[in-house]
């Protein structure tokens, strides 16, 4: 098959030298992947020309696009139009095949001022770092001018945003013009996935882990291999996780790569929102046939669902929702994961178990293993909260303060005390608990302290990141009706949270 004159993903690149570009070119490491140089964050441009024209020699001839942006549209260059204009078509005699203008440039110097551009491909783009204005009329400004292709980049508030965008991407698809469309920011993460399905030109990503210049990049290399937005077409299933903070979840890495374990065509998208009616017309417009539920809608769920397992029902909360024949169904995997993870080091029947906390992850914890058999102790720094979690399965409420000289035969840590960037605390201070088992369901940092301090003991220990496992396990199960890939789950949280500095 014949290589593509422009790329699907172009890795945008931002550096205060030319150096420091291409130390970051270097580390885009598909010859797929096309480069996007930023060059208004050069402190030093005098001279761009014959240094650019080295520098792309090195980088054997890979599509690059030069954008020199303004301050007023999101960039960093503050200079004449005019020297705007040097500068890129400097960056075009040098070897840029692209140039991108945004369109605040082009009205104040007009369609002509394109000409010097030549003969670089360019593509005039609007960036809106607030909002989502209507769409076409935007699209409809900029093909109107005498350029290859149109960049619409705006801010998605809502899920429902990228909806917007993929409508007008679809509506484009194949009309004269190459259209670009895509969201900033974590909630429009989902349109930088899906533009390529929807038929924009391309996409694009950041050079590596947290140097995405605009908000809600994502690197490349996860772009293709994680979410394989190549591949993707309208017979992809869809699938994600819906949470306020979803953008940062572990569980698009571990379904992602059990969908491709198991040669499933399936993709599992972020869905960062702060209101839950806005991710159910967002998943019900685009078909969702499952998706996990984080924190703060584990409870709130519950009410658009046909049918909920009766495990949940009594906890309260749901995690995982699969559609079948049209109807949600719910479920709460992380009670069985707690299950499944104390079982292979104790007989749960008439054990003793502490529970520190009594949020969610602790009430999941303690209805499931009350239903075992366990005898539940709970202590939580809110004791109110304490005593009603206690009061609805008939556990112990033991006091904060009481918690270190306590004989358990394991203790689970479902409040967040010891994750990142908090990894010196601790919940407590086992050094006079009497207990067999430590369980903490943090996960970032992999190796807690308080781990650290169960191993020192000798006590037997659980990491968060097993748990972790075990509950996306079971949704892939829910779903796909097959045994889930539990090694590439591991494999692929652990690569991730290694390149996080866990």
């Amino acid at each position: 098959m014949a290589k593509p004159n422009t790329p699907r993903i172009f890795a945008t690149l931002a550096s205060s030298t030319l150096a420091g570009l291409e130390a970051q070119a270097g580390k885009v490491d598909s010859p797929e992947v096309g480069l996007e140089l930023r060059l208004d964050h050069l402190k030093e441009p005098h001279g761009l020309e014959s240094a650019l024209d080295q520098m792309l020699a090195r980088l054997h001839s890979r599509p690059i696009i030069a954008t020199c942006r303004r301050t007023e549209a999101g960039g960093l260059f503050g200079g004449t139009i005019e020297q705007q204009g040097n500068l890129l078509a400097a960056a075009v005699r040098a070897g840029c095949q692209w140039v991108d203008v945004e369109i605040e440039s082009v009205d104040r110097a007009g369609a002509r001022w394109l000409e010097q551009f030549k003969p670089a491909k360019v593509i005039v783009s609007y960036h809106n770092y607030r909002a989502a204005p209507p769409l076409p009329a935007i699209y409809r400004r900029l093909a109107r001018l005498p350029v290859q292709s149109v960049k619409v980049a705006c801010h998605a508030r809502r899920l429902c945003d990228n909806l917007r965008i993929l409508d007008l991407l679809k509506s484009h698809r194949n009309r004269g013009r190459k259209l670009v469309a895509l969201g900033m920011g974590g909630t429009g993460i989902p349109s930088r996935v899906l533009a390529l399905r929807y038929g924009s030109a391309f996409t694009y990503g950041s050079a590596v882990n947290h140097l995405g210049v605009a908000p809600g990049q994502l690197p490349s290399e996860v772009m293709r291999t994680v979410y394989r937005v190549e591949q993707l077409d309208r017979r992809t299933q869809l699938f994600g996780v819906v949470g306020s903070r979803a953008s940062l979840s572990l569980s698009p890495a571990m379904q992602n790569a059990a969908f491709q374990g198991k040669h499933i065509d399936a993709v599992y998208l972020p869905c960062e929102t702060d209101r839950l009616a806005d991710f159910l017309a967002f998943a019900r417009k685009l078909n969702f046939q499952g998706f996990s539920v984080t924190m703060p809608f584990k409870r709130g769920i519950i009410r658009s669902l046909d049918w909920l397992d009766p495990l949940a029902a009594r906890i309260g909360a749901c995690n995982t929702v699969a559609v079948q024949r049209g109807k949600w169904l719910g479920w709460n995997t992380d009670a069985a994961a707690v299950v499944e993870v104390l079982t292979k080091r104790l007989r749960l029947a008439g054990s003793r178990v502490l529970i520190l906390g009594s949020g969610g992850a602790a009430r999941a914890a303690a209805y499931a293993l009350r239903a075992e058999g366990a005898v539940v102790l709970i202590a939580a720094r809110r004791e109110a909260a304490a005593q009603a979690l206690a009061r609805g399965i008939s556990a112990q409420v033991i006091p904060w303060e009481s918690t270190e000289i306590i004989d358990v035969d394991a203790v689970v840590n479902a409040t967040p005390v010891g994750m990142t960037p908090q990894v010196d605390a601790l919940p407590i201070n086992l050094s006079r608990v009497r207990t067999r088992v430590v369980f903490d369901m943090v996960y970032h940092p992999l190796d807690t302290r308080f781990l650290m301090q169960a191993r020192g003991r000798g006590l037997i220990t659980i990491s968060g990141l097993e748990m972790l496992v075990a509950q996306g396990a079971r949704q892939f199960e829910i779903w796909t009706g097959g045994a889930a890939p539990r090694a590439l789950m591991e494999q692929a949280a652990r690569h991730v949270l290694s390149h996080a500095g866990a």
